[in-house]
């Protein structure tokens, strides 16, 4: 992509800058100018971010990706986009999916073989104490770092440091953000917009929408693509939740209910970008879903190698269901109706 530069010379009567100072053409006299200043502003800072994102050469090696996938297959714009995000989605996130539920069952089978190292340890430590006359801080100390050093010996053995279970996350946060700055980029024709190849892409997806969306430039004024993003997110959120087969944990119920407010509020935001963002992001949110359901089929993680461990549920979706019923019972309850 080309980018033109407009040189412009000074023409009679016209001011030079020239060393901090502004010299007037004659009859005008030589005048001093003050250094300008530098102001921080919130919105400044912003613009300059996203200035430097989207002319970013990771963002221009995607979105030069996504406007040959389009020309490539022939197929609109609309379509273009959910085929761009199956496939990135396939390519990235699916495999660190996969490879994520590796993590966390190998994570568990070692779990198990702790509590016969926690006997023996637990052994020796009694002995050393009456050997050696250790203090009962002493003898704590030292049994915590051999405790320490025997788990740590099974996750290299295993190779499952427990960082790796946010390891989609780590794929899927910076995807997601290259991408969605690459739809924008089209929209408002950067980096170049004078680029014959920027303006083109803009004109076809003008014309590229389906249904009530036939501009994808445009927001989507019937809020259907925003709230169908909200009530997926929602769902992978409560999906996630009901198939733990253990009690959650006072960070988990935190990280839970942060992640519900953010796609409650994802809704509004979704509300005001172009409808081809809006579009991506609801075609990456019913991806994750998919993927979640997949990966609780015990079918499925035996066919890509996730070796079986005792928490797996035989029946996940049969689970998941009973939970639903259950807290549609509890609600109904509260509100003084019967599920009956």
């Amino acid at each position: 992509m080309s980018y033109l530069r407009v040189m412009m010379r000074p023409t009679r009567g016209a001011r030079i800058i020239y060393a901090g100072s502004t010299w007037l053409s004659p009859p005008e006299k030589f005048q001093t100018t003050q250094p300008a200043t530098r102001n921080f502003s919130m919105d400044s800072t912003v613009t300059s971010l996203w200035t430097t994102m989207s002319q970013s050469t990771p963002v221009a090696y995607v979105q030069q990706g996504l406007v040959n996938i389009h020309d490539f297959t022939g197929l609109p714009w609309w379509a273009s986009v959910i085929l761009s995000t199956v496939l990135m989605r396939s390519l990235v996130t699916l495999p660190l999916a996969i490879y994520q539920n590796k993590i966390v069952a190998r994570l568990e089978k070692i779990s198990l073989e702790m509590p016969e190292i926690v006997k023996g340890l637990k052994l020796e430590t009694a002995y050393a104490i009456k050997k050696y006359n250790w203090t009962e801080q002493e003898a704590r100390i030292t049994y915590n770092r051999s405790l320490k050093k025997q788990w740590d010996k099974l996750v290299i053995r295993e190779n499952c440091h427990p960082a790796k279970t946010m390891i989609v996350l780590w794929g899927q946060i910076p995807l997601w953000v290259m991408m969605s700055v690459s739809y924008r980029n089209m929209v408002h024709m950067l980096p170049d917009p004078g680029s014959i190849e920027a303006q083109i892409t803009f004109t076809e997806l003008t014309l590229g929408g389906f249904g009530w969306i036939p501009n994808l430039t445009e927001v989507d004024h019937s809020l259907i693509l925003p709230v169908a993003m909200g009530l997926i997110n929602l769902a992978i959120i409560e999906i996630q939740n009901a198939a733990r087969t253990r009690e959650s944990s006072k960070l988990q119920r935190i990280f839970t209910n942060v992640f519900r407010g953010l796609s409650v509020l994802m809704v509004p935001v979704a509300a005001t970008v172009p409808s081809c963002l809006s579009l991506y992001w609801v075609t990456s949110s019913a991806y994750g879903l998919c993927q979640n359901l997949m990966l609780m089929s015990p079918r499925v993680k035996r066919l890509v190698g996730v070796p079986q461990v005792p928490s797996e549920l035989a029946n996940p979706y049969q689970h998941v269901r009973e939970k639903f019923a259950q807290r549609g019972s509890a609600l109904l309850s509260k509100v003084g109706l019967s599920s009956k």
